[in-house]
């Protein structure tokens, strides 16, 4: 069935939830196909398909933007709805998102303001790339501060920072990152950069795409109205491992766009996280060295050696 807005879900773990996200898309206005890529093993499939999903089974897992890139890759609307099974998305919302994609042909992707199941409060989900501030402030564990108003008029006169207080755009505005949470993308820009970079497995995937996005002269829009509810990791494991695969995709992003300093600064922030992961399980010390520092080298030198003179 062919609409002007078709859905795709990366499942994993999420037999719980998945086949209300169906439902919740199906419900969206013009809405084509709904397909869910499965890449657990808990029979969200199955329930997807019961919902009416048209299901992708793949339990090897092969990460976040490489099962968003096969879904799409099954559709053929327009426009895409990237929505993770932990959010539940509002239909007038994303309503006001297809609007600003038929009205501006330069826009690639728009999203609204996404509220934390439990706390009610908005999430960062628009505004300038991670950059090496926010590294050193999640190393630090400096968000805390944020409850402290003369931190927070500080943070707000800090560009890089001013979103992590200001969360709420006052209208639309274009903006350098959107979160891949209820992400709303043109398929023609998305298939003109190539989908999503599969060399990440979970987390920076979306830094990265924006990115490309932007380089390819498109824009990124972010909406004020509320766009979706999200219970944050609730189809990831919690804890360590979710800590480990922030920073691995994260710095592969460093990795692959910025410059020496940045960089510089990067990894050492990335040494406090390994420390405390490797106090807390000693036995994955080894894999979060591999993971928040070696690999990233690894990429770097990868992406910026340059090509053999012959």
């Amino acid at each position: 069935m062919t609409g002007r807005l078709d859905v795709v879900v990366v499942a994993y773990g999420s037999a719980g939830a998945i086949a209300a996200r169906v439902e919740d898309a199906r419900r969206l206005p013009g809405v084509g196909r709904v397909v869910v890529v499965d890449h657990g093993s808990d029979g969200s499939g199955d329930l997807a398909r019961a919902a009416g999903a048209v299901v992708i089974a793949d339990p090897s897992n092969p990460g976040f933007g490489s099962g968003h890139n096969r879904g799409v890759a099954a559709t053929d609307a327009p426009y895409v709805l990237l929505l993770n099974p932990d959010a539940v998305p509002d239909e007038e919302g994303v309503c006001e998102g297809l609007a600003v994609l038929d009205s501006r042909a330069d826009v690639a992707a728009v999203q609204g303001v996404i509220v934390g199941a439990t706390t009610g409060a908005p999430e960062r989900s628009q505004g300038v790339a991670v950059g090496p501030l926010h590294l050193l402030g999640r190393a630090l564990h400096a968000r805390g501060l944020l409850r402290f108003p003369w931190v927070r008029r500080l943070a707000r006169r800090l560009g890089p920072l001013a979103d992590h207080v200001d969360r709420v755009p006052c209208g639309p505005r274009e903006v350098e990152a959107l979160a891949a949470t209820v992400l709303l993308v043109r398929r023609a820009a998305f298939e003109e950069v190539g989908g999503f970079d599969e060399t990440f497995f979970l987390y920076g995937e979306d830094l990265d795409l924006c990115r490309r996005l932007g380089q390819a002269g498109w824009k990124l829009v972010a909406l004020p109205g509320r766009w979706a509810t999200h219970a944050s990791g609730g189809s990831a494991e919690s804890g360590w491992r979710r800590e480990l695969e922030w920073w691995r995709g994260t710095m592969r992003f460093a990795a692959y766009w910025w410059g020496r300093a940045a960089w510089a600064v990067s990894l050492l922030a990335a040494c406090i996280p390994w420390i405390e992961l490797s106090v807390t399980r000693p036995r994955g010390s080894g894999e979060a060295a591999r993971a928040l520092l070696l690999e990233p080298l690894a990429a770097r030198r990868r992406r910026h050696r340059a090509p053999r003179v012959r």
